[in-house]
């Protein structure tokens, strides 16, 4: 079983362990709540080495994945990064992924357990082209430093950095850093050799970030109203219904795999199912796929739900039927042979300094 290059420190500290795609990861130091709060305050650090992560190279590396992908990868530079997914003919989901443009290769982060779920379904479309994927997951780690302090510790920790926009990155010492905003905050995702992994550790720590577990991030990500792949989304499902239609989708770039059933979708229909949010009454937290009623009817199931501790409610994430989709519906939630209610809410549920688009 591969194991992050923190586990040891993770269990020095005390940390509430679970499994996640076959790591064992940390869950929370104690205190989720005061964890998610601290990067609403200040400043997290979340080890995220459990997640995906391939390298492309080759000399057809950007052309091939322009044609694969379903965001504009030939005009990135290097330094420059972009969310894309790879779809399925239907349109489906095979992944999402962040993609950062270097000077020799480009590098992807993936959800826990797609690295190689990805490699073997975009080899299949590798024929004459000089293409070459890597599986970089145990050889890398991964950190996420979140909150309004979070720039400020990296330049604490040494690392001086100019302005760069979303998903821009820039290498130091052989540690990539990345901006990205998944939790509503300012944030940054730090990878480096797995041997790195103790010293940054230590070094963000030192400067006065708080250690936090995955518990605390998908709180954070489900406020800021971002789904997670294998969890709320899947090959069940398409990046329309999803609501990644801005941030994941070029509809100028021409052709790649699934283009033409979301073609569709944006210029001659809907969507009959979308997610949306969903603030509920009470304190109990349902399982995900618990039903989503309108009235008498099915209209959706939970994927997701948590108390979301900056909004002071539990709240979660479901696909519903186009016709409850407004904010505003009242829906109930089928919890135990009860009913929960609840109210169709705009996304994202908190909009903070970075809210998502």
């Amino acid at each position: 079983m591969p194991a992050t290059p923190l586990l040891s420190r993770h269990q020095a500290a005390g940390a509430r362990l679970v499994e996640e795609a076959g790591w064992q990861m940390p869950a929370d130091f104690g205190d989720p709540q005061a964890e998610h709060r601290a990067c609403r305050e200040s400043a997290i650090l979340v080890d995220l080495s459990h997640h995906g992560k391939l390298k492309f190279s080759g000399a057809d590396a950007v052309d091939f994945l322009h044609g694969m992908l379903s965001n504009r990868v030939k005009d990135l530079r290097p330094g420059e990064g972009v969310y894309a997914t790879f779809l399925s003919r239907q349109g489906k989901f095979v992944a999402d992924l962040h993609l950062y443009r270097n000077e020799a290769d480009l590098a992807a982060f993936l959800a826990p357990g797609m690295a190689a779920a990805l490699a073997e379904a975009i080899d299949k479309f590798i024929i004459m082209d000089q293409v070459e994927t890597a599986d970089m997951t145990e050889s890398l780690c991964a950190l996420g430093l979140f909150g309004p302090r979070a720039g400020g510790l990296l330049a604490q920790a040494g690392f001086t950095l100019p302005e760069l926009p979303e998903h821009g990155h820039i290498e130091r010492e052989e540690v990539r850093l990345a901006r990205e905003l998944w939790t509503g905050e300012e944030g940054w995702l730090l990878t480096a050799p797995a041997g790195r992994a103790e010293a940054l550790w230590e070094a963000l720590c030192g400067a006065g970030a708080r250690p936090a577990g995955l518990a605390a991030f998908e709180t954070l990500s489900l406020e800021a109203g971002i789904p997670l792949f294998g969890k709320d989304m899947g090959p069940e499902v398409n990046p329309m219904q999803a609501g990644l239609e801005a941030r994941a989708i070029d509809f100028h770039k021409g052709c790649y795999i699934g283009q033409e059933v979301i073609a569709k979708i944006k210029y001659l229909g809907q969507v009959n199912r979308g997610l949306a949010g969903i603030r509920l009454e009470g304190s109990a937290v349902p399982p995900p796929g618990a039903k989503v009623m309108r009235g008498e009817s099915v209209v959706g199931a939970l994927t997701r739900a948590a108390f979301g501790p900056t909004v002071g409610k539990v709240i979660a994430f479901s696909y519903l039927h186009r016709t409850a989709m407004a904010p505003g519906t009242a829906v109930t939630v089928r919890l135990n042979g009860k009913e929960m209610g609840g109210e169709v809410v705009e996304l994202p549920f908190y909009r903070g300094q970075n809210p998502a688009p």
